[in-house]
């Protein structure tokens, strides 16, 4: 098994931008999530193995225990920061209070959990960077009911999905704080480099769908999103009958997970059987909740894995990992979970379950 300090060795000697004939490197996040790293200046001497790593970016991840991951970048030069989650298809952003921003007129169909569908408008606010990569000027699907965060002095303004990085590698290491975006070589001779990156006891796992998984619970194989911005591991409320109170919430007390104003009702149950390919992650304290029609894969299956996104195959590669001792985290999280006795109730002060919208979010053109 590779240790994540050696991954992380790799990657810092390919990092930084690499000049090319046409300039230097960049990534373009559009409508279409097209993006390209730099090509490497060094000329490869005929019949030698090529380098299989043509570009890397390394960052450190913001946050501690229990937070989100949370990569830094900037917005026209102002230092902010975004959550990442495979599970969001685009770049989201709550109600950007103190930011300029530009209304292009223009909507999103959002579907949420594969269960609800509302539109939402498109706005771009000014020249994005993550490290060094230049992202252009996005656009952002903005969810006005959700509040700008912070982390330390940099405004917390959003979350950014897998479309963003669709020609990249995306390498998730939560147990180390470390992030990374890596452009591997389609060279034949590099199909193994991605195994080869993250060592040997690694899952490969493909990926279908709009990056789904497959999980086993209790013999039956279910679709997941791997959300790393869910805090606590999720399914649907229809996949256990009856749905079980966990020992470790002796008081039944539900939970309510917040997406801006919409609140949704949970409750802890265990799942006894959960297996991840080879890898089995049962028993699992988990939530079941009614209004949701995926499991979700969430912060704390993250936090004691390393997991490499392959987009351009179609794959994940994940790796067990103790995680590092680490300060603790203000559970920051772009939707957000509250555990005891939470009273949900409607504008007019009758109590409802509500759910008109929550979890992962998918864009529909």
């Amino acid at each position: 098994m590779r240790s994540a300090s050696a991954m992380l060795r790799i990657l810092a000697k390919h990092s930084g931008i690499r000049h090319m004939i046409r300039g230097a490197f960049c990534l373009i996040l559009s409508a279409s999530a097209s993006s390209s790293l730099a090509q490497g200046t060094s000329a490869q001497s005929q019949g030698a193995k090529p380098d299989c790593i043509e570009g890397a970016v390394t960052l450190p991840l913001l946050g501690g225990a229990g937070d989100s991951p949370i990569i830094p970048a900037t917005l026209d030069g102002r230092p902010i920061a975004l959550y990442f989650s495979h599970g969001f298809d685009g770049l989201y952003v709550g109600n950007m209070d103190g930011f300029d921003t530009y209304d292009t007129h223009q909507s999103r169909m959002i579907t949420t959990n594969g269960v609800y569908t509302d539109p939402q408008p498109l706005i771009q606010a000014g020249h994005l960077a993550i490290g060094p990569l230049d992202m252009g000027t996005p656009d952002m699907i903005q969810l006005e009911d959700y509040p700008t965060q912070k982390i330390g002095s940099r405004p917390l303004i959003g979350v950014i999905g897998r479309a963003a990085f669709s020609k990249l590698a995306v390498l998730l290491d939560m147990p180390h704080s470390a992030f990374a975006l890596i452009r591997f070589s389609r060279d034949s001779a590099c199909r193994f480099a991605q195994a080869e990156l993250i060592g040997t006891g690694a899952q490969a796992l493909p990926l279908y769908g709009k990056g789904l998984i497959s999980i086993s619970i209790d013999g039956v194989e279910r679709d997941f999103v791997l959300d790393s911005d869910a805090p606590v591991t999720t399914i649907p409320a229809k996949w256990l009958a009856p749905v079980k109170d966990d020992p470790a919430d002796p008081t039944g007390n539900s939970g309510v997970a917040l997406y801006g104003t919409i609140h949704s009702r949970l409750r802890r149950t265990t799942v006894t059987s959960l297996r991840l390919g080879a890898l089995s992650l049962g028993p699992m304290s988990v939530y079941a909740q009614d209004d949701l029609a995926m499991g979700l894969l969430g912060t704390d299956f993250f936090q004691t894995h390393i997991v490499l996104f392959d987009e351009p195959n179609d794959r994940i590669y994940v790796l067990p990992s103790a995680p590092l001792s680490q300060k603790p985290g203000n559970n920051l999280h772009f939707d957000r979970f509250r555990t005891g006795r939470t009273s949900v109730k409607d504008l007019s002060g009758r109590a409802r379950l509500a759910g008109q919208r929550t979890g992962v979010k998918s864009g529909l053109p």
